[in-house]
Parts: structure tokens; sequence; C-alpha cells
């Protein structure tokens, strides 16, 4: 008998090993649009977190990812397509920061805290929940409080 309870956690071992290893192999170099991807998904899920003034919000994701990413009109219209179904697909918000911690710097992680405070005034009132998944993000990004608080203020003065 314990022979076979070894041999079957060796097994749930190995094969927590194998998927782990899977899922660290992923880098966001991997795919040239994995940051803009999860950080379209952020703020798609922000402008999707309170009752109201969705298209208003949307329309400043749109803005932020033409602003922070540059791309061409019909390239960024793809990838808010897909980051869309990411957002529609995804468990927790950890999916996107886990990419995008890593592949920004302060500076930048910092900008996108800005960015989902934008989305969450857009519609000219603050939600808790809205207040409550910048707060988490910011969190997950490694945000520290003083400037998590100084990009408030600055995307409430926008």
């Amino acid at each position: 008998m314990r022979s076979t309870e070894t041999q079957a956690g060796i097994l749930v071992t190995d094969w927590f090993k194998a998927l782990t290893r899977i899922v660290n192999s992923h880098e966001p170099g991997d795919d040239p649009h994995a940051l803009p991807r999860a950080a379209a998904a952020l703020l798609l899920e922000m402008a999707v977190t309170a009752e109201g003034g969705e298209d208003v919000e949307l329309d400043v994701v749109h803005q932020a990812m033409a602003a922070a990413f540059g791309m061409p009109p019909d390239e960024l219209a793809s990838l808010i397509g897909q980051a869309h179904e990411a957002r529609r697909q995804s468990v927790s918000l950890h999916e996107f920061t886990r990419e995008l911690r890593p592949g920004l710097d302060p500076a930048q992680r910092a900008e996108l805290v800005e960015w989902l405070w934008r989305v969450a005034f857009a519609d000219a009132r603050l939600d808790k929940h809205e207040e409550l998944m910048v707060r988490r993000v910011a969190d997950l990004l490694a945000v520290p409080h003083a400037e998590f608080i100084r990009r408030k203020h600055l995307a409430r003065a926008t």
C-alpha cells in the first residue's frame, strides 16, 4: 500500500513540475504583442468593471493603446479584439500582470496605472469597484502607493 501512495505522489509531483516548467517557459518576448495585449486586457476590464459609461471608457482604452504603443489603426483594432477575447477567457488579473511586471520598467507600469485611472474617470464618476481594481493592479505591478496616488491625481486632472 505504501509504495502505491509513494508512486502516486511521485507522479503528481512530476506532473506538477512539468506543468510549472511549461507555464514558466513562456516569455513575453515570445510574442511581440504579448505586453500590449495584456495592457489592453486590463484597460478593457476596467472599462466594463462598473455599470454605465462603457462607451466613453472604451474610447479612452483606444486612446491609451494608440498613445502607448503607436500601432497602425488596423493592427491596433486587431490587438484590442484579441485583448477582448483574452479578458473574457481570463480567470484573474494575475494572468495579465504576470506578463507586464517583468516586461515593463517601473515608469511604464506607473503609466499603465495612470491610464487605468483615466478609464475609471472617463465617465465622470469613480465606482468603488473601479478604485479597487486599480489598487489591485498597482499592487500586482509593484507600483508604490505614493506613485499610485500621484497617478490618480494626474488622471483626475486630465
